[in-house]
């Protein structure tokens, strides 16, 4: 039974979905594990079942990975239900209960005034390079 089961859920809920769904990447992802555990078994890695879903070729060193990655998913489970790492996705969960969220309306205000300022800045610094440069140059003409 994990501490304080019914608080938290969805901060709990998200944390170990994502962590599940980064270690299942570092698994299966090109150069992951599959991929060194393929490398590291060479000839004696048999092909249990060619056409198969998901994955094209199902081989022993794909069980072996998605052992791995069960075993992981178990960890990842004990580990967010340790008192501490609960306590502190309860915790997050009730401060993000209590963020006033912005509307549309504010949120795309928001968006237009950061945008406007991205190109006011830029339109000065663009200026302000080319007249530092021209000055630059003149300097060092002149200077020789």
């Amino acid at each position: 039974m994990s501490y304080r089961k019914d608080q938290g859920r969805y901060a709990r809920m998200l944390a170990f979905w994502a962590l599940v769904l980064l270690v299942t990447y570092g698994c299966f992802h090109g150069g992951g594990l599959a991929t060194l555990v393929d490398q590291w078994m060479g000839e004696s890695n048999s092909t249990l079942i060619d056409p198969f879903p998901l994955l094209g070729i199902l081989k022993t060193s794909t069980c072996i990975t998605v052992g791995v990655l069960v075993v992981a998913t178990f960890a990842i489970h004990v580990l967010l239900a340790r008192p501490k790492i609960a306590d502190a996705l309860i915790d997050t969960e009730g401060e993000m209960q209590k963020v006033t969220w912005p509307t549309w309306a504010e949120a795309w205000q928001g968006t237009v005034a950061v945008t406007v300022m991205v190109i006011v800045l830029f339109l000065f610094l663009t200026a302000a390079d080319i007249i530092l440069t021209k000055a630059m140059q003149l300097l060092v003409a002149g200077g020789v």
